[in-house]
């Protein structure tokens, strides 16, 4: 009896245990994503990092204050911008001053307003709210990858458009694009597998553009109102010291240019 008492429990503490197991395993997220455009997003996981720049680094811009910022919610970001093909498919338009670069290119001349009504139409289509921009942390966060670094691929070693090694293997930039836009994910992407995240276009961020506190943040959101949106990650003309992880630049949100384009978050 004693025996069989004893089988009992270990049948019944198997049972539990695998059904923990297969529990968490359910609710564990997928660690990459793709939607019904074929826009493809890997998972961010939350954590703290130093946003800005150290007073040391090499082309550092005024206003690069370096902070702590405590990011507790997890996202998934676009492994790269959004392409053409998959603007065209949604809106029915191209807005890109560079078509001849070909539908695997990123779309660019389009303002944050119209970034705006791209997430509204695709959180529509699929029946969902998720889809939105980046704050500025959450760019910056993602295209460091757990680095301290200048570039997410090491030390800045040029200012202007000398071919700096670290750069060039995951940059376009004007060190090496022969002045013009180039297909995403044409360079290796950062060790959280995201592409072109410095240089290439320019990407629009949810924030006001504003200056930065000094001391710890948590999941910042810029400023609550102003003139400009954040553009983050520089573009294939910028010299490497504006291609930096930290460096940030500002538009008008109705303003088009070349240069710029956008890349989504979706929120879990």
């Amino acid at each position: 009896m004693r025996k069989f008492i004893a089988s009992i429990q270990f049948i019944v503490f198997i049972g539990v245990t695998l059904g923990f197991v297969l529990s968490v395993y359910a609710e564990e997220p997928k660690k990459r994503i793709k939607n019904s455009l074929g826009m493809e997003f890997v998972w961010i996981t939350p954590g703290n990092f130093l946003m800005g720049s150290p007073v040391d680094e090499p082309g550092r811009y005024t206003g690069e204050i370096l902070h702590t910022v405590n990011l507790t919610n997890p996202f998934y970001m676009q492994t790269t911008e959004v392409t053409q093909a998959q603007w065209q498919a949604l809106m029915d338009s191209n807005p890109s001053s560079h078509k001849r670069c070909g539908d695997n290119c990123p779309v660019e001349q389009v303002s944050w307003e119209d970034a705006q009504r791209f997430i509204r139409k695709l959180n529509q289509k699929e029946g969902t709210d998720t889809y939105r921009l980046p704050t500025e942390a959450e760019w910056e966060y993602a295209c460091r990858a757990g680095s301290t670094t200048a570039f997410p691929s090491g030390n800045i070693t040029t200012l202007q458009c000398d071919v700096d090694d670290n750069l060039n293997a995951i940059s376009w930039y004007c060190g090496n694009s022969q002045n013009r836009v180039h297909p995403v994910a044409g360079k290796k992407p950062n060790a959280w597998g995201l592409y072109d995240m410095p240089g290439n276009v320019q990407e629009w961020c949810q924030d006001w553009f504003g200056g930065y506190p000094d001391d710890e943040v948590v999941n910042p959101t810029g400023p609550e109102k102003g003139s400009y949106r954040v553009m983050r990650g520089g573009v294939w003309y910028s010299p490497a010291r504006d291609v930096r992880c930290a460096s940030r630049f500002g538009s008008p949100p109705r303003y088009r240019f070349q240069h710029i384009g956008v890349r989504l978050c979706r929120t879990p």
